[in-house]
């Protein structure tokens, strides 16, 4: 059954991109990566784009390498073309599905993990964020094989190979996107605390666990910073991805008006300095800039917070965020009706994992996706694509709901009443 609700999946997927998206354009970043996965694929290494038309190519950090490397890898299988790019998140559309129906049958049993897979196979945001050629495509079934990883460990007990498997998830995670830098340290605290274990030399062990976790992703993440020093001179997992980032969310326009709590491209555009810049040059003023304008307005920081949350858990105006969205691959039409449910979705499913976590404490570790997406939003910006780790979750926390509300409709065991023994 789970085969069958993963060739749904593919199907959606597949059409999705060939029908929906045949007319759209592809964003910036989706087209930077296309260009990046080429140019990786070709032999030529991690540059930037448009320096292949110059003299000589100039490496570049812009974006963390793990999505510019799949991209490579499908490209080399598949070929190449925005077409192809786009198709390349069939992939990891497909794993994701596969690991939630796991996920869903380990805490709840066989039908619920089919339910969860089903939810995730024919999620409209979901289906999006795979034909976007953007990197929340692979971030999403990798952040659920951490959070399966750590219910292993919160339920058998801390082992040296589940350690290493949740370090190495999470360094790839950290390359993939930035913003996951928080997923492998907040699931291994949760998932150690959790695990069952001695009472004597407890909490020595489970701080060696965590240090564990928080070494092996180091040492995955650690060639990649090495390079970016001996290349562009900077200790930097990237570069103008979170300073852009931070110079687009905190701006004048980003902090009052329509635009309250998202990002603002001009923003960046005013922040990166004039002339020929480095690299290195253009994410420090961007950084500056964002902190700058963050320092002088800290009384409107809780408004700008609130409303960066709002964004990122779709609970602002629908037709808002769909407009923002065409400008990274995406039907603004299927956007509207996506993020018209995506609010009440998620906040149900995080219902339903809160009813979950009351029986099974082990499954508070499907919990840390949601932090991790709130404490990125209140670090940049609120845009709902950064919520798409969470979906397989909050996937699980619906079948959990659904559960519960067949149970509170079954009629209870009927009372056997025992008549009463005579005495002698």
């Amino acid at each position: 059954m789970l085969a069958a609700v993963v060739g749904v999946a593919v199907v959606a997927r597949v059409g999705y991109v060939l029908v929906v998206l045949d007319d759209v354009e592809s964003g910036f970043d989706a087209l930077w990566y296309l260009l990046q996965g080429s140019l990786i694929e070709g032999g030529t290494g991690y540059v930037v784009p448009t320096s292949i038309f110059g003299r000589e190519t100039v490496p570049t950090a812009s974006f963390p390498p793990a999505y510019p490397a799949w991209q490579a890898l499908w490209q080399a299988v598949v070929g190449g073309g925005e077409t192809s790019a786009r198709l390349a998140g069939i992939v990891p559309g497909a794993v994701t599905v596969v690991l939630t129906g796991v996920l869903g049958r380990r805490l709840l049993g066989a039908g619920a993990g089919l339910l969860a897979a089903a939810l995730v196979a024919l999620d409209p945001a979901l289906v999006a964020v795979d034909g976007s050629s953007m990197s929340e495509n692979l971030a999403v079934p990798l952040t659920a094989a951490a959070v399966l990883v750590a219910l292993r460990i919160a339920h058998d007990g801390v082992r040296g190979s589940w350690l290493v498997a949740l370090g190495v998830l999470g360094g790839v995670a950290t390359l993939t996107r930035q913003d996951l830098l928080l997923l492998a340290g907040l699931l291994a605290v949760v998932a150690v605390v959790l695990a069952p274990a001695r009472a004597e030399g407890r909490s020595v062990r489970r701080v060696e666990a965590v240090v564990a976790v928080a070494v092996v992703a180091a040492l995955v993440v650690a060639p990649w910073v090495w390079r970016n020093h001996e290349r562009l001179g900077t200790w930097a997992i990237s570069t103008t991805s979170p300073s852009s980032a931070l110079a687009g969310s905190n701006c004048e326009s980003t902090y009052h008006g329509v635009g309250l709590g998202s990002w603002d491209h001009d923003c960046v555009l005013a922040a990166t300095p004039a002339g020929d810049p480095t690299e290195v040059e253009v994410a420090a003023a961007q950084r500056d800039a964002g902190i700058d304008h963050l320092r002088a307005n800290l009384d409107r920081l809780p408004l700008v917070l609130a409303a960066r949350q709002a964004r990122v858990w779709a609970l602002w105006d629908p037709a808002d965020l769909a407009a923002r969205d065409a400008d990274e691959t995406r039907s603004r039409d299927v956007q509207v009706v996506a993020r018209a449910v995506e609010g009440p979705v998620l906040l149900a499913g995080a219902g339903g994992l809160v009813l979950l976590v009351r029986r099974r404490r082990e499954a508070r570790v499907t919990l840390v996706p949601f932090a991790v997406v709130a404490a990125s939003a209140a670090a940049t910006y609120g845009n709902p694509r950064f919520n798409s780790i969470a979906h397989p979750m909050a996937a699980v926390g619906l079948a959990a709901l659904v559960g519960w509300l067949v149970d509170q409709r079954r009629p209870p065991p009927p009372r056997t009443v025992t008549s009463p023994v005579p005495s002698p």
